[in-house]
């Protein structure tokens, strides 16, 4: 057996590849807070073919093994090493639901602590006759909930007392930081007046938004507003990106139009984001949290639009640092040619969304909230305190 290092915990969660959010998110805390933590890892991640991504909430058949693989390995670490746990894979859809009862059923000890992490919503499960009782059985079973905003705990009051939750914004990457002399050169050069660049970063998944966007982008042209919308994401189905090409076909936008795919490479989002002006990101999608894209699109000073959905609400602040619109192609396209029409208030916004991001979501912000907290679930519990100090 390998010896207990100090500040050792296990791990359950999604890690790269695919290079997702979630996956992501989850890698990077975990380095984030080496060398006062360290993790042994059960992956739960599933590997789609490279170039897509597998939605949310649908079952395949080739998914059942890789599950109980997962579980039994779960299973095994917690059996052979007695170390807390974050579970950094809790889902807010059926299937996953589904996942997790089995899991901590089956896997977890019962009086094993337990920091669950959500990615997800759960809002739909909470409101779900059929879910709402096993929901509440898992809050019983976990030692603590970590939401990215208060918005996302709230309908959950009724089965989640305030002292098992804590609230800490999710984090950006390292890879992804601007400077702030390079946010500084990019508000002292930018030329909003001649045409604006538009960036949206997410999957490209119907609920996400990025379908309205191009209806937006249409109103835009017609009325004489220059523009250039960039998307960054992977697609569910070949389908999908078919219909999605043949539609920007049919508004005549393969000019204004500019799809990258999903990107590996840090360094070229980065950039992406330092080159664009406008971040916009009008999802509806039911398990939404607080989505990392609109975190690093304020690092890199743009100004951000959305929708009064999920957290975004608590991040966007309406004629500060950006706009919330309903889902709706007309209403979108008439806050992006706000700045148009006035481009000092591109500036403001800019400003004002990038010192959001140093002032709450910067990772060394994020990383002390993070060690206070295992610290003190450790410190809680004298005969863990024993095993991982």
């Amino acid at each position: 057996m390998m010896p207990h290092q100090p500040s050792q915990w296990i791990c359950a969660g999604r890690f790269p590849p695919p290079y997702d959010g979630q996956s992501l998110l989850t890698q990077e805390l975990l380095e984030l807070l080496s060398p006062e933590f360290s993790f042994i890892r059960a992956d739960a991640t599933a590997r789609p073919p490279e170039g897509r991504i597998y939605a949310p909430g649908r079952l395949r058949l080739r998914r059942i093994p890789e599950m109980f693989r997962y579980i039994h390995h779960l299973r095994w670490l917690t059996t052979r090493y007695p170390l807390p746990i974050l579970y950094a894979i809790f889902s807010g859809n059926p299937l996953g639901h589904i996942r997790d009862c089995v899991t901590f059923a089956w896997a977890i000890p019962r009086r094993r602590p337990v920091v669950v992490w959500t990615h997800n919503a759960l809002l739909s499960l909470h409101a779900s006759p059929l879910w709402h009782r096993t929901l509440h059985w898992l809050t019983r079973r976990a030692t603590l909930f970590v939401f990215a905003g208060r918005s996302l705990y709230e309908p959950l009051r009724d089965i989640l007392p305030e002292e098992q939750i804590a609230i800490i914004p999710n984090l950006v990457r390292r890879a992804l930081l601007c400077s702030q002399t390079e946010v500084e050169r990019k508000l002292a050069h930018a030329d909003v007046s001649s045409r604006l660049r538009l960036l949206f970063v997410g999957h490209m998944l119907p609920e996400k938004g990025g379908w309205q966007l191009l209806e937006a982008a249409f109103l835009l042209r017609r009325h004489g507003v220059p523009f250039q919308l960039t998307y960054v994401g992977g697609w569910v189905t070949s389908h999908d990106a078919s219909a999605f090409t043949r539609r920007i076909a049919e508004l005549g936008l393969s000019r204004q139009i500019v799809h990258h795919g999903s990107i590996r490479d840090p360094e070229t989002l980065r950039q992406l984001y330092l080159s664009h002006h406008l971040f916009l990101l009008p999802t509806k999608h039911p398990t939404e949290a607080q989505p990392t894209s609109i975190l690093e699109a304020l690092n890199a000073g743009c100004a951000v639009i959305g929708t009064p959905h999920a957290t975004l609400p608590e991040i966007i602040q309406p004629g500060v640092n950006g706009f919330l619109v309903l889902q709706h192609p007309r209403e979108i396209a008439e806050a992006i040619a706000h700045y148009w029409h006035n481009p000092n208030l591109w500036y403001s916004h800019a400003r004002a969304a990038r010192q959001l991001f140093v002032e709450r979501f910067h990772p060394d912000r994020i990383r002390q909230q993070w060690i206070e907290l295992l610290r003190r679930v450790q410190q809680s519990i004298p005969e863990l305190a024993q095993v991982t100090t």
